[in-house]
């Protein structure tokens, strides 16, 4: 069976271009397609999709609240925010929605394809300029927030590592091959580290990183 995808964007040249880039590609399928994010909504109910893209301005309601909207519905969707913009509001506002990926319209088929893939395995997913400007937010930091969360400065070295590459939206299989674990074992310092921080998965994990500039 297919991966089944919802593509959501009030352009209908981004939903062909989209919809043309992952109907051709093995193992994926476009089931539906929407003009705003209230039929976004409703079709979503109806195919249940495993992926979904949402554009950030529909006309109706953004992105974000669509996302947070089909979140309600079903805990566990996967959904990817599409936007031709890059900045900082953008970047928390989705990390803050739990989506699963932030990624930019000019992004090429094989970054689109290869976020499809991530996703599925449970990787949070983001297009190189996105990923840049996390690693900027983080290096700029925001003191003065969270100061309370003394955990924070007990961090071990390797978990600060793992921390920057989870900023830099990097998969279990890349953090094990540039630190030289295993993905289980990456997966056990994330957990420990959500453990430390008091969070509950990896998008509030990021968010609480570039706001107390953890590393």
């Amino acid at each position: 069976m297919p991966i089944t995808v919802l593509i959501a964007d009030d352009h209908s040249i981004i939903r062909y271009g989209l919809a043309g880039m992952i109907n051709s590609t093995e193992g994926f399928e476009v089931v539906a397609e929407a003009t705003h994010a209230a039929e976004a909504l409703s079709l979503y109910k109806q195919f249940n999709p495993t992926i979904t893209f949402l554009d950030i301005s529909m006309p109706d309601m953004t992105g974000i609240d669509a996302c947070k909207e089909i979140i309600k519905l079903d805990p566990r969707a996967l959904v990817i925010i599409m936007s031709m913009h890059l900045n900082e509001t953008y970047l928390n506002n989705v990390l803050e929605a739990g989506a699963f990926g932030y990624m930019l319209k000019n992004s090429s088929k094989d970054d689109i394809i290869n976020s499809m893939k991530k996703v599925v395995g449970g990787e949070k997913v983001f297009s190189d300029a996105v990923s840049e400007l996390m690693t900027q937010s983080y290096l700029k930091g925001k003191s003065g927030k969270h100061a309370e969360l003394k955990n924070a400065s007990v961090l071990t070295r390797r978990e600060k590592e793992i921390l920057k590459l989870v900023i830099s939206g990097k998969t279990n299989q890349e953090f094990g091959k540039l630190l030289f674990i295993s993905p289980r074992t990456v997966e056990t310092h994330r957990a420990n580290l959500m453990g430390k921080l008091n969070v509950n998965n990896t998008a509030a994990l990021v968010r609480l990183s570039l706001e107390m500039n953890l590393v």
